[in-house]
């Protein structure tokens, strides 16, 4: 690879700057030059004279012409965007009235929840269970009070427990 050459390839010849401003008069003073000798725009004459009585004119005759709108329809447009809007909402809001409500958990028969407890085996333990269930909603009286008929009772002990005879229950039948 050839090293950065530091000489400028572009010169001007020897004392051409030095001649520049007599070389351009005198192209300048020959006939066959591009610049035109007389300017090509002349003003007639008295022209700034009437000038300021002219423009005055001009703006009268502009202040009395008829303004004519653009947008003459402008307010009617903005009556249909209302009925439009309106039109939108309300539909919307009937659409939303007509739909049916979502199930939530609270829609849920206790059956319901023991069932899906008994048929599906969570691996919760009971103290897993106790930590989930809101203890500010339970009460002292709530523990003390059993709602449990004795048939279900029996069966859940019959169902649960290997030794069920041993437990020497009367009228377990």
């Amino acid at each position: 690879m050839k090293p950065f050459d530091k000489k400028n390839p572009f010169k001007a010849p020897e004392g051409y700057f030095e001649k520049f401003d007599k070389n351009l008069f005198e192209k300048l003073a020959s006939e066959g030059t591009a610049i035109p000798k007389k300017e090509g725009f002349e003003l007639p004459d008295g022209y700034f004279d009437s000038f300021n009585d002219r423009l005055l004119n001009k703006l009268k005759e502009e202040q009395e012409s008829k303004v004519i709108p653009l947008k003459p329809y402008k307010k009617y447009y903005y009556a249909v965007v209302a009925v439009a809007a309106i039109l939108v909402v309300a539909l919307a809001l009937n659409l939303n009235l007509n739909k049916t409500n979502e199930i939530g958990f609270d829609d849920l028969a206790q059956s319901d929840i023991e069932n899906y407890f008994d048929q599906n085996e969570l691996d919760l333990t009971s103290y897993e269970i106790a930590e989930v269930m809101p203890i500010s909603e339970l009460e002292m009286t709530d523990m003390f009070e059993s709602n449990f008929s004795d048939e279900n009772v029996l069966d859940y002990l019959n169902e649960n427990t290997d030794y069920f005879d041993e437990l020497n229950l009367e009228n377990n039948e």
